[in-house]
């Protein structure tokens, strides 16, 4: 009984890393939700949402930043409404 209880702890803490890995942001994620997901998520979902809006100044070394400082103010905003406002 013991092993069957430290085993599925152990599986239980493995997989605490992979949650959400499969969730792609999109124009309808929440700001707050884009703020929770890691760097690299955040980057692939302004990178794509910007493509699809073709707002070019998103993707900027300054517009990039921007995007954050937008979400962190309006966190119920999405982030297609923060790529647009950045251009």
């Amino acid at each position: 009984m013991y092993l069957r209880t430290l085993a599925i702890a152990g599986l239980a803490v493995a997989a605490i890393p992979l949650a959400g890995c499969g969730t792609k942001l999109n124009a309808d994620t929440s700001c707050e939700s884009f703020l929770k997901a890691g760097q690299q998520q955040q980057d692939e979902g302004v990178s794509s949402v910007a493509a699809d809006l073709h707002a070019g100044n998103a993707v900027t070394p300054l517009g990039r930043p921007n995007i954050n400082y937008i979400c962190a103010n309006h966190p119920d905003m999405t982030l297609g409404d923060a790529v647009r406002a950045t251009g």
